[in-house]
């Protein structure tokens, strides 16, 4: 493979100067690409200057990503070891895509491609109900997963990074700011008390980020995961159908029936006034986004500000949350640790994710 210099050329992030000079085959050799022969085709499909970047790679009839990373992406390396152990990488379904290859230093992770429309996709082609019905088989087949990777993600930390979205939509318009302000405010009074029973979660469960794989869901994107409650990541899915729903009113049926089949899914794994909670901020956080954009973005921020203001209201006065099954609260793992850290250069062997699993297991029945 010649080397791809139309890749931007960001020495932040190593893998990426790596695959522009010398090529993907001798940058990341573990793929075997150079014993193939085949040409390797490159398209930049994701890109955050100096933080990461995705690319699709296609030889021959196979067709992969390569995240090429600032900061170091073991964390997600052994997230996605972890999964494969507790049959989450495999081609039936509830998945993830597999971890194929690694590279600690140049900070890059090659992982399978999942094939299928996305559940946003799906929203607008006119079949609203799926998108919602595999949003909640996803909730719903990791509410107890005993995958116990990840920093603790909750309330608390939406309501930390709530100082920089008013920050910037502050400081892009001042009436948008002072709306932020107080769904923050209002959002600080209705904080859901954290009561022990997370799991793991997405961090970013947006509907582009759960695709439908035929016989269910798969979910990609997993650099913002860690350990949570389950409404964090239903008030996300929630809040991006929400954002569709009222700045594309074309799609608001579709996007109506996705929300309620996902509520019907997740009905007794929830509590509505948290879930409320969680919708709210993520609406908070999608807002953030909008400056960036085109258009009356204004407009568009005070109808969602609304919307999360509305949403508020339901949300409980700092009550705990009423106990549910979910995985155990977060805590460490010293042997799987290890483990995982010997498997810091490449993919498990059968071996060793049985031992992964039976470390699994045996975290989960302590913690029962």
């Amino acid at each position: 493979m010649n080397p791809t210099a139309t890749l931007p050329d960001d020495p932040r992030l190593p893998g990426l100067v790596a695959i522009r000079d010398r090529g993907l085959a001798r940058a990341i050799p573990a793929l075997g690409l150079e014993q193939g022969g085949e040409g390797v085709a490159l398209e930049l499909c994701g890109y955050h200057p100096g933080a990461r970047a995705t690319l699709e790679a296609r030889v021959g009839r196979r067709r992969f990503a390569v995240k090429a990373f600032a900061d170091d992406p073991a964390p997600e390396a052994a997230l996605y070891q972890a999964l494969r152990a507790a049959a989450l990488a495999g081609d039936s379904g509830a998945r993830v895509p597999p971890l194929l290859a690694w590279d600690h230093d140049l900070r890059v992770l090659v992982i399978g491609w999942l094939e299928g429309p996305t559940t946003h996709q799906l929203v607008k082609q006119g079949q609203g109900r799926r998108a919602g019905e595999l949003a909640a088989q996803w909730v719903q087949r990791t509410a107890s997963l005993p995958v116990k990777l990840g920093l603790p993600f909750g309330a608390a930390g939406m309501m930390h990074e709530t100082r920089a979205w008013i920050g910037t939509l502050g400081t892009a318009d001042l009436s948008v700011g002072a709306a932020a302000r107080a769904l923050a405010e209002a959002l600080a009074r209705t904080e859901p008390r954290d009561d022990g029973s997370v799991g793991l979660v997405h961090g970013t469960l947006y509907a582009r980020h759960i695709l439908d794989v035929g016989d269910g869901p798969g979910v990609i994107d997993w650099h913002r995961f860690g350990q949570g409650p389950v409404e964090l990541d239903a008030g996300m899915f929630l809040a991006t159908l929400c954002r569709l729903r009222l700045l594309h009113p074309v799609h608001a049926g579709e996007a109506l029936l996705a929300e309620q089949a996902f509520v019907e899914g997740t009905r007794g794994l929830v509590d509505e006034g948290a879930l409320a909670w969680h919708q709210a901020a993520a609406l908070l956080q999608l807002t953030e986004r909008l400056p960036a954009g085109r258009g009356d973005w204004r407009a568009r921020a005070h109808l969602l500000l609304a919307e999360a203001t509305r949403l508020i209201e339901r949300a409980a006065p700092r009550e705990p949350i009423a106990p549910r099954r979910r995985a155990a609260s977060w805590f460490k793992a010293p042997a799987l640790e290890l483990v995982l850290q010997a498997l810091s250069a490449r993919p498990a062997t059968p071996e060793e994710l049985d031992q992964i699993r039976a470390l699994l297991r045996e975290s989960h029945d302590r913690a029962s």
